[in-house]
């Protein structure tokens, strides 16, 4: 998606439009060396409107006075009867996301029928031309152009209509997860503004729309961190390099608002402090900018030591910071919002070419772009023939050399992209806060690793309900390092897994052992419930961090495992909510102990029973130390398809319940 409206409509509608040297200079955009145009005769856009850098300025109105008293004839019409018009007008609908791609209630569209060179009638070859909203209005006048050069097929005449069509919109409808009103048909050419919707979208019926045809790029713009100039300088001064990398740029900006240590955000040791910036990114269920940073993230901790868990964090800080569209990113930056309640400054992942637009539009508060050392994802807007006619998709071959010829290169980089090459518009430069070098492209995924990635955010995205059990019997006071015991390893690890769950997260804690309350085996310390509401004077999140410093062993304690998971796992089915993943994680350090309490086969019975694919409760269990059975833990959890983790160090611990947490959703 597109998403963003803040644009300049300064500058002409060509180079020949700019007149000779006696024409009142037009301004060209954020780096023009003109400076910026004077507000009194050019009027700043409409809110909402679209980056449309090809409209005549209006002329300046005139004084009054006797030297224009008399009235003066209208402007002259273009050649062919035609006027000056604007063009790249566009109505962004309402969006709804749905999990594998989305499904939309509205979507951002418009048509021009540009016919020209005498092309009309019912045997004319007419392709229907689907464009990103950003890359639109440099591909209808190519269309215009390819209009008036009378171009035949078979015998035909061929003309193009292109209309601006969000890319999730057909995405959605090419998938068969919906059908959308204004792309109620297939289009013959789709120019979505990134490769990522044609790969989700050619896996959506088994592979059944894999003869889609990629002809080309028609321009290109790589995703960058957009900041404040203000806090570009003060990284500088702090020593940060001109290209930080990704890691510490995600580890400042924090995947843990309240707690000061996540285990998912890297080290943290950099120059940049951490938890100072607040991300925005917009959403990937709806934009390509959007699934294009779970990409990056998933090359950059691939293979990398506790990758999952650390993707699982990047998945916490883009939940916590995601925006409907770039625009609403951008809306971030209106000095009104500020820094927030952490004090934390706003910095937004966007295209370079949405940060161009801005910065044209908002000369007096300019952003600044931040390439980061590694590389980053780039947005190729892919010409795609999804015709099968064959007068069609050779139409769309004549199209493709229109989209691709130096008229519409120049097009394309007055709207700020880059060509498919990587070069860089005039108006780039270190003044405007725009590289004019193109930064290092990473790999495109190949399309099982975006469908993967963007199955990965489904699940992680999903809010979590999850109840924490952990063993207090006599042998979790054993030590497992130095000063370390078994108990405290647990309620370590358990706190930095806190630090991973938003507020509206839903956690409760218990603790277990033989005898706690009467004759029963568990005892609740804090009630599952979102953890930032309000108990009394503190939220449950605060509760919790109370009750885990309040742990003890229970001396002489035994091992109440089987009647403890009954009970959990009953409590959780009773209580399930939908819009939750519903999960137990219970901590032990050894096998059931209780002679009184039911066998392990009566145990596995009563979940067999119990268990509601329906209402899916997950079970994890931890055991920490040798003389776990894990053949016990595993048979209990995998009827949940959950399953077991066993370490016998505090960091292997950690490593395993990260690694849980990370894949917290069954198949």
């Amino acid at each position: 998606m597109s998403g963003h409206d803040d644009v300049p409509d300064w500058a002409p509608r060509s180079a020949r439009d700019s007149g000779g040297f006696d024409t009142p200079h037009v301004f060209l955009g954020a780096s023009d060396p003109g400076g910026v145009p004077d507000r009194r005769r050019t009027p700043p856009p409409e809110a909402g409107e679209p980056f449309d850098a090809f409209r005549r300025p209006e002329p300046a109105a005139r004084p009054p006075g006797p030297a224009h008293a008399a009235a003066r004839p209208g402007r002259r019409a273009l050649p062919g009867g035609r006027p000056p018009r604007r063009v790249g007008g566009v109505l962004l609908g309402p969006l709804a996301g749905a999990v594998g791609l989305v499904l939309l209630t509205g979507a951002a569209a418009y048509a021009f029928g540009a016919v020209g060179g005498g092309c009309s009638g019912d045997d004319a070859v007419t392709l229907d031309v689907a464009a990103a909203p950003d890359i639109a209005p440099a591909v209808i006048r190519a269309a215009s152009r390819f209009d008036d050069a009378g171009h035949e097929v078979d015998g035909h005449c061929a003309r193009a209509r292109v209309r601006a069509v969000e890319p999730a919109a057909v995405a959605t409808l090419l998938s068969g997860k919906g059908v959308v009103s204004e792309v109620a048909e297939r289009p013959d050419v789709w120019i979505p503004d990134s490769s990522l919707w044609t790969e989700l979208a050619g896996s959506g019926r088994g592979g059944a729309d894999a003869a889609f045809t990629t002809l080309g790029s028609a321009a290109s713009t790589p995703i960058v961190p957009a900041m404040p100039r203000g806090l570009a300088v003060q990284l500088r001064n702090l020593g940060a390099p001109e290209q930080p990398s990704w890691t510490e740029l995600l580890a400042a900006a924090g995947t843990a608002s309240n707690a000061d240590e996540d285990p998912a955000a890297g080290t943290g040791d950099g120059v940049i402090p951490p938890h100072l910036f607040r991300l925005q990114v917009p959403d990937p269920d709806r934009s390509a900018t959007g699934m294009g940073t779970l990409m990056l993230a998933g090359a950059l901790l691939d293979g990398a030591p506790g990758g999952e868990a650390r993707f699982a964090g990047v998945v916490r800080a883009i939940r916590e910071g995601v925006a409907v569209s770039v625009k609403a990113e951008f809306d971030a930056f209106d000095p009104a919002v500020g820094r927030d309640k952490a004090d934390r400054y706003p910095v937004a992942l966007v295209p370079e070419q949405a940060l161009f637009a801005y910065n044209a539009r908002r000369s007096d508060a300019p952003l600044t772009a931040v390439y980061p050392a590694e590389g980053t994802v780039f947005l190729d807007h892919p010409v795609t023939v999804l015709a099968a006619d064959r007068a069609k998709a050779a139409a769309a071959g004549l199209l493709w050399k229109a989209l691709s010829d130096t008229a519409a290169l120049d097009d394309v980089q007055r709207l700020g992209f880059r060509t498919p090459g990587g070069a860089a518009p005039a108006a780039f430069s270190a003044r405007t806060g725009l590289d004019p070098r193109a930064p290092r492209a990473l790999p495109a995924p190949p399309a099982a690793e975006v469908r993967r990635t963007m199955q990965s955010w489904a699940q992680l995205s999903l809010s979590i309900r999850m109840l924490s059990i952990i063993d207090v019997s006599g042998s979790m006071d054993r030590q497992v390092a130095p000063g370390v015991t078994r108990l405290q390893s647990t309620v370590r690890t358990a706190q930095g897994g806190l630090s991973l769950l938003p507020d509206d997260s839903e956690l409760g804690q218990w603790i277990f052992s033989t005898e706690l309350a009467g004759d029963r085996d568990w005892r609740e310390l804090v009630s599952v419930g979102p953890l930032g509401q309000r108990l009394g004077s503190a939220t449950r999140r605060q509760r919790m961090l109370s009750a885990f410093a309040q742990i003890r062993v229970k001396k002489r304690g035994d091992t109440g495992l089987y009647d403890t998971v009954m009970a959990a796992f009953d409590y959780m089915k009773r209580t399930y909510k939908p819009e939750y993943v519903n999960s137990i994680l219970l901590w032990t350090d050894g096998r059931n102990e209780d002679r009184n309490g039911p066998s392990l086969a009566q145990t596995l019975d009563h979940i067999r029973r119990e268990y509601d694919p329906e209402r899916p409760v997950l079970i994890n269990m931890f055991g920490n130390g040798d003389d776990v059975d894990v053949n016990e833990l595993r048979q209990i959890a995998r009827l949940t398809r959950g399953d077991a983790y066993v370490a016998e160090t505090p960091g292997q611990v950690q490593a395993l319940f990260l690694k849980a947490l990370s894949q917290r959703v069954s198949p």
